[in-house]
């Protein structure tokens, strides 16, 4: 999101898709961390509360993203930076990066669950 900011030149969107996309790993790898927390009678609710997140952020963050958008690229605008949604996403990736380590490491995340497979 930092490099979107930044970008001035088209082409750039481009190259700066490479890595965004390669991102989307983190999404479920960050899911499965999450459900290896939670006993096996509790992965529907973190399931559906993962899901109630991503919907809230995707009904909430374009209003906000194109609100910040207009402000900074309107004829009276402080200054002009169409980066600003961006810069903003970005922000908020660090910050919620550092929340997760943080609650990561204060909890001790298990990495793995030991599957015990009943043979007949």
């Amino acid at each position: 999101m930092l490099l979107f900011a930044f970008a001035t030149d088209s082409w750039m969107m481009f190259v700066f898709l490479i890595p965004y996309c390669l991102g989307g790993i983190a999404g479920p790898a960050l899911q499965a961390v999450i459900s290896i927390q939670v006993p096996n009678t509790e992965q529907g609710e973190i399931q559906g509360t993962l899901t109630s997140l991503m919907s809230a952020s995707a009904i909430v963050g374009p209003p906000v993203m194109t609100g910040i958008f207009y402000y900074f690229t309107k004829e009276d605008a402080p200054f002009e930076f169409a980066g600003a949604p961006f810069l903003l996403a970005a922000i908020l990736m660090i910050i919620s990066a550092f929340m997760a380590f943080y609650s990561f490491k204060k909890h001790k995340v298990k990495t793995s669950k030991t599957v015990v497979l009943k043979e007949e």
